[in-house]
């Protein structure tokens, strides 16, 4: 068997890699990709058919189970506690039980490498192991659970520096994501037709703005029901970009755009603005969205930019314009 020594924040362990049968491994069902669906679930239906069925309900799961099919097997190995039971990989173990349903015989399905974990690693190190697999990995979590994934580090007894380095985020934003992970749990998910849909979990980035706002932080503080009617336009669809988040405290600074927020929709409380404010203008709603826009990018869009001249070219070309338009007001 091959083995190695990893260091995991100053823990060395002692990873052995074996091949395992995907049916004699357990789905772990405090995974962050199903966590919060299997929560809601009474203790007795917290099963391994649960975690099966959530986890094969996700597309991405028909995705890879198609990938392994192609490439006949698993060639990445997962990492498995002693007990059986996965610490990552639970979304190969299922896709790969699901090829070998509809391919049965194949041998390159009947099991896959694994790096098992001792016995003697304590559960905190195994989840400081699961951070820096999926820290800025292309299947790493999403922005929902690895906030959860923060939040039970915190649980668990670390202080939010500490989740912090491991992160390599500043303590303020594990507070923030921990905070936003809370807003949905207590008030967007009980509102919301099905809590367990995937699709919900895509809304964290408008809290995780919400909670960042400093504006509509002391809103909320003058306002307790804030939160909640925030997590009601949420689901409603009236805050439905990141953009709306950030102009949600100009809005609720207005009492009547903020009466049509709640009667009409976020499109009447902006147009409102924009009769009463020339500064809330349609041009610079717009400008504001490119620069919201701008803030966001991914690794994936800076790599496309970088392999087009003419991506580049647009950009600078809005850099030069307005330049010339601060110029020209400040010559004015």
């Amino acid at each position: 068997m091959t083995s190695y020594v990893r260091n995991i924040q100053g823990h060395p362990v002692t990873l052995t890699l074996s091949d395992v049968r995907p049916t004699s491994v357990r789905l772990d069902p405090t995974n962050p990709r199903i966590g919060f669906s299997i929560r809601q679930l009474p203790d007795e239906q917290r099963t391994e058919e649960a975690c099966v069925l959530l986890l094969i309900s996700q597309e991405e799961t028909e995705a890879l189970k198609r990938s392994i099919m192609l490439s006949r097997g698993v060639q990445e190995p997962i990492y498995v506690r002693h007990d059986g039971r996965v610490a990552e990989g639970n979304r190969r173990v299922v896709a790969l039980r699901a090829a070998a349903e509809e391919q049965p015989g194949v041998a390159e399905f009947a099991t896959l490498p694994a790096w098992v974990i001792p016995e003697s690693t304590p559960e905190s190190v195994v989840q400081d192991l699961l951070n820096e697999i999926h820290i800025g990995r292309a299947r790493g979590w999403a922005p929902y659970e690895k906030a959860l994934q923060m939040r039970g580090l915190v649980e668990s007894g670390l202080t939010e520096d500490e989740v912090a380095e491991r992160y390599r985020v500043s303590a303020r934003e594990v507070m923030q994501q921990i905070r936003a992970v809370e807003l949905m749990d207590s008030l967007y998910f009980p509102i919301t037709e099905d809590p367990t849909d995937a699709e919900h979990r895509s809304k964290f980035s408008y809290f995780f703005e919400f909670v960042k706002g400093r504006r509509l932080q002391e809103l909320a503080a003058e306002d307790p029901k804030l939160p909640a009617d925030f997590a009601r336009w949420v689901r409603d669809g009236q805050i439905d970009t990141g953009m709306r988040v950030r102009r949600l405290a100009k809005v609720l600074d207005s009492d009547e755009a903020k009466r049509l927020l709640n009667v009409v929709g976020f499109a009447a409380a902006e147009k409102h603005l924009a009769d009463v404010h020339p500064e809330e203008h349609e041009l610079y709603a717009m400008v504001e969205q490119t620069r919201g826009r701008l803030r966001e990018m991914t690794l994936d869009d800076l790599t496309a930019l970088a392999a087009s001249e003419d991506r580049r070219a647009v950009l600078r070309a809005l850099g030069e314009q307005v330049s010339k338009v601060l110029a020209a007001v400040e010559a004015a």
